[in-house]
């Protein structure tokens, strides 16, 4: 897709300028050997600056929605909590009783992680289940 790969030509760009790229929240990873003459060491640079963004940012949506769970007033006052997060999946433990509404405040948190709305929605997939396993 030319969009694709023009996204990626200027997140190079800007990484041979500034030796480093950055995720969603500005978390940045030097790049020494982006402006490498050894071939090898520049394309692993090259490949870390286009994958960085990408899964830092995931990582970086994760870690906004589980800040928002852990601070989410309402799954508090029904007794649930955060008790594992596993890539970009999170399992919360709390009373049966109030499990739908635990998990549409789950739903929420989870798609809307920033004070600020993304460009692009996120969608939130979840389950009630005793174990994680049943959950998958």
């Amino acid at each position: 897709r030319p969009e694709v790969r023009q996204w990626q030509e200027q997140v190079l760009d800007i990484a041979r300028s500034t030796g480093a790229t950055r995720t969603l929240m500005g978390r940045y990873r030097d790049l020494p050997e982006i402006t490498s003459p050894n071939r090898g060491l520049r394309g692993h640079a090259e490949r870390a600056a286009i994958n960085t963004p990408i899964q830092g940012g995931a990582a970086d949506v994760v870690m906004m929605a589980m800040l928002k769970i852990a601070q989410d007033e309402r799954l508090a006052e029904m007794g649930f909590k955060l008790i594992l997060q596993i890539h970009d999946e999170v399992i919360l433990e709390g009373p049966e009783e109030h499990a739908e509404e635990a998990m549409r405040c789950l739903v929420e948190d989870m798609e809307h992680p920033f004070a600020k709305p993304l460009l692009v929605d996120l969608i939130a997939d979840a389950a009630i289940a005793n174990t994680w396993y049943e959950g998958k």
